[in-house]
């Protein structure tokens, strides 16, 4: 089987030869290539060559994206627009990129959007939030685009191919950055009925933004962010009011147009694993960053969802490489048994992954069998 071959039977629960191998590999790569991070966001033809060329020194399956910048970020429409600390400029050298989290609009601001939608209520309010007018965001969206399908051409020329088609925030996601998490919180228990009718008003802009942005791209994958709906941060009745409707229509919709929902679930989703089994069977990918347990995962979710993960950032770092490849074995024993699995990082591998190590995970993966 090819790597495609791999993939798409991983998502069908179909039999393989072994499971797709592939980190979820960023800002490692400029390090493992002698860069600071200052230099790969300064130069994204720099940062480009750095993934190609990790890519091809560590041969795992799949890259995720072609160089350090999310078209989707910073402030684009699948997502809320969100201000980005870059490196080697509000950032030291070697700092790791962030957001900088403030509330992007007011509380009065819901029966705006619950009356115009996502797309609208930003073109008419992005100028009053940051004080440059909506077409600053419309070119940063389009500069970045540019990029994106520029490098990904050049990787997949160069025998890389990529994993992430885009990125979109779930709309729980993108309302809570676009509040703060504190504040997002009081709005969910202070004024519950604004918050959804906004939610439910922005959800199909959100989507439709997302299947736009894929439509000539040739992996047609969305990368959905999914973070602060889990039980980890709030019981189950916020849960299935804010978070999961909207996760449904995006499952929906995306699989509707041919596009595979990567569910990206950062914090632990264990209380939430139970309703995933409502999605279509083989349809989705269940992506877990070491947090939630993915040996509990499996037993709820064997026989209708591919799971990705689960090497945690810890063991990269800090771990042996015959840890590491222990682990690994541990994975495709267990998880992996009876298909429906790909060996990754538990979310992105730490920029401080010890090289041997991600030999070890990839050559365990390519070559162990239970």
């Amino acid at each position: 089987m090819n790597v495609f071959d791999r993939y798409e039977a991983a998502i069908r629960i179909a039999e393989v030869d072994r499971a797709p191998v592939f980190p979820i590999l960023v800002t490692a790569a400029a390090r493992l290539c002698g860069m600071s991070q200052a230099e790969a966001w300064k130069d994204h033809a720099k940062a480009r060559e750095a993934i190609i060329k990790c890519y091809h020194e560590f041969g795992y399956d799949f890259a995720c994206k072609p160089n350090f910048y999310y078209d989707q970020l910073p402030g684009k429409l699948t997502g809320a627009p969100v201000r980005n600390l870059i490196p080697g400029k509000q950032l030291a050298e070697n700092d790791l990129v962030q957001i900088d989290e403030r509330p992007l609009f007011g509380r009065e601001d819901y029966d705006k959007i619950a009356a115009l939608g996502w797309n609208a209520f930003w073109e008419e309010h992005y100028e009053k939030m940051g004080g440059r007018p909506f077409s600053h965001l419309v070119e940063t969206q389009r500069y970045g685009n540019q990029i994106f399908n520029e490098d990904l051409k050049i990787s997949e020329e160069q025998g890389v191919p990529m994993m992430m088609g885009a990125a979109v925030d779930s709309v729980l996601m993108a309302f809570s950055l676009s509040r703060t998490l504190i504040e997002f919180t009081k709005d969910l228990r202070q004024v519950p009925d604004k918050v959804e009718k906004a939610m439910q008003k922005a959800c199909d802009d959100l989507i439709d933004n997302t299947v736009e942005m894929l439509k000539d791209r040739p992996r047609k994958m969305a990368f959905i962010v999914l973070e602060r709906g889990s039980g980890a941060i709030y019981p189950l009745p916020i849960f299935e009011r804010f978070e999961w409707p909207f996760l449904k229509r995006y499952v929906e919709a995306f699989v509707a147009e041919g596009i595979l929902p990567w569910l990206h679930l950062d914090t632990d989703w264990s209380k939430n694993l139970p309703y995933f089994k409502q999605l279509p069977r083989g349809k989705c990918v269940a992506d877990l960053d070491s947090t939630t347990n993915i040996f509990r995962a499996k037993e709820i979710l064997d026989g209708h969802m591919c799971i990705s993960g689960d090497v945690p950032a810890s063991l990269f770092s800090l771990g042996k490489p015959e840890e590491v490849a222990d682990y690994c074995k541990k994975l495709i024993k267990e998880v992996g048994k009876g298909g429906g699995f790909m060996l990754t990082s538990g979310c992105e591998c730490p920029v401080d992954v010890k090289r041997e190590n991600l030999v070890a995970f990839v050559e365990t993966g390519k070559n162990y069998r239970p």
